[in-house]
C-alpha cells in the first residue's frame, strides 16, 4: 500500500513538474537561433520599426473606420428607429456588441503597441533570449488585436444583414 501511495505521489510530482516545465513564461532559444538573433539585430530592430509605424497607421485608419460606423450609421439608425416606434433587438444588441469590441480593439493595440514598444527598445545583441521572448509577447498581442479586428469585421457584417432584414419587413 506505501509502495502504492509512493508511486502516486511521485506520479503527480512529475506531471506538476511537467505542466510548469511546459507552460513556463521563458522559452530557451538554441544557440542558431540566438547567433541569428545576435547578427541579424540591426535589421531585426529596422524591420520591427516599420512594422510599428505602419501598425500605428493602421491602428488610426481601423479605430477610425470604427468610430465612423457606429456614430454615423449604428447609433443614429437606432435613435431613427425607436424615434418611430420601431424596435429591433438584435440592432440594439448589435450596437452593444459593436461599442465593446471597439473597446477592446483598442485597449488590445494599445497593450500590443506598448509591448511592441520594449520590444524595440530591447537590446537584441546583449539579450538574445529577454528579445526573443518578448518577440513572443508581442506576438501574441498582435494575434489577439488580429482577432478583434476579425470579430469587428463579423459585427459589422451582421449588423448590415439586421438592417437588410429589417429593411425588408418594412
Amino acid at each position: 500500500m506505501k509502495k502504492i501511495r509512493l508511486f502516486f505521489n511521485y506520479s503527480i510530482l512529475l506531471i506538476f513538474c511537467q505542466l510548469v516545465i511546459c507552460f513556463s513564461p521563458v522559452l530557451a532559444i538554441s544557440k542558431v537561433q540566438k547567433d541569428s538573433i545576435i547578427d541579424n539585430c540591426t535589421n531585426i530592430k529596422e524591420n520591427l520599426k516599420n512594422i510599428q509605424k505602419s501598425d500605428a497607421r493602421t491602428r488610426i485608419y481601423l479605430g477610425g473606420h470604427y468610430e465612423a460606423v457606429l456614430s454615423k450609421f449604428v447609433i443614429p439608425l437606432n435613435i431613427k428607429l425607436v424615434e418611430k416606434n420601431i424596435s429591433s433587438v438584435g440592432l440594439i444588441e448589435n450596437q452593444k456588441s459593436l461599442a465593446g469590441m471597439k473597446a477592446n480593439f483598442s485597449n488590445d493595440f494599445i497593450k500590443y503597441q506598448q509591448l511592441l514598444e520594449e520590444l524595440v527598445t530591447k537590446d537584441c545583441k546583449t539579450e538574445p533570449e529577454g528579445f526573443y521572448n518578448k518577440l513572443v509577447s508581442v506576438r501574441e498581442a498582435r494575434e489577439v488585436v488580429r482577432r478583434d479586428v476579425a470579430k469587428m469585421r463579423g459585427l459589422i457584417s451582421e449588423h448590415i444583414k439586421l438592417v437588410n432584414g429589417l429593411k425588408g419587413e418594412l
